[in-house]
């Protein structure tokens, strides 16, 4: 049976292609001599298929050999020198996610609090399984497969692989450099958001004055609480406009707009046009995708 890729114009062309400067899975090829320069906004977790990277942590010189996969923490700005022609797959990961439903990055905090380990860069080996894992990857990417739900679906499935393969300790130790306080704040905002109706109903849900939950929530999600509610539920109604067939009244009513106009007005802030020109466009009426107005 043939491998080859069917309608290959329909998925570059899909409003879920991940064609963002950050995709959620990366591949990069590189030779010796250059450099690669990390953008401190995401946690990411590097997995060295090929070559040896050198990086300075703090003050000290660390290298990364292959076969070895490291995390490297939000809000920690890296330069790694490539030292022999290398080949990564980088895969992002946030606190939000679970490595299965009953084993949470909250706990892992937890569990790094009664041990107290140095929030280090750790590296870990790559075994058959995550092998395996990558090398899906490598094809899927290769091939053109960017959907952002493929993505995401890879993310997850990291998760579950680590959880069942790597020991609790080690778990700890690698995520030891994005466990901390915030890690609890950030998981009780994902729980508690969409049932929130405003900014103070999340800060009584955290216990802050809402003076107080504004700087802290900017200072981690690097936005006003405002711009991140409005940007997630920006993502769950574009969601329900193009994979749903519910009608625009049950979409603005779910999302608590108050009135038609007041809806079509969210839709031309965030999108850029109308909810029925959105619905239009993805829906094969033309072969454009929308770009979220930022």
């Amino acid at each position: 049976m043939s491998n080859e890729l069917l309608y290959p114009n329909e998925r570059t062309n899909c409003f879920i292609y991940d064609d963002d400067e950050t995709p959620l899975l990366t591949l990069i090829d590189k030779n010796k001599g250059e450099i690669l320069q990390i953008d401190e906004s995401y946690n990411r977790v590097f997995f060295l298929l090929k070559g040896r990277i050198g990086f300075l942590e703090g003050s000290t010189y660390r290298t990364f050999e292959e076969g070895n996969f490291i995390l490297l923490p939000r809000g920690c700005e890296y330069i790694l020198n490539i030292e022999e022609n290398s080949f990564l797959v980088i895969v992002h990961v946030h606190s939000k996610m679970q490595f299965c439903k009953h084993f949470s990055f909250v706990i892992l905090h937890q569990l790094n609090k009664s041990k107290n380990y140095h929030p280090t860069v750790y590296s870990l080996k790559i075994n058959t399984i995550i092998y395996s894992y990558l090398n899906n990857i490598i094809i899927m990417l290769s091939e053109g497969i960017k959907c952002k739900y493929f993505h995401d679906i890879k993310q997850k499935e990291l998760l579950h692989y680590l959880c069942a393969y790597y020991s609790k300790n080690d778990l700890i130790t690698f995520f030891a450099p994005m466990l901390n306080d915030d890690t609890d704040f950030v998981e009780l905002i994902y729980q508690n958001f969409e049932s929130a109706k405003t900014i103070a109903d999340l800060a009584n849900i955290t216990h802050y004055s809402l003076s107080g939950f504004k700087k802290r929530f900017s200072k981690i999600f690097g936005m006003s609480p405002h711009s991140w509610m409005e940007k997630e539920k920006a993502k769950k109604i574009h969601y329900d406009i193009n994979c749903t067939q519910k009608s625009f009244k049950e979409i603005a009513v779910k999302y608590n707009f108050y009135s038609a106009s007041h809806f079509t007005r969210f839709c031309n802030k965030m999108y850029g046009m109308s909810p029925t020109m959105l619905r239009k466009k993805n829906r094969g009426k033309t072969s454009l995708a929308p770009t979220m107005v930022k």
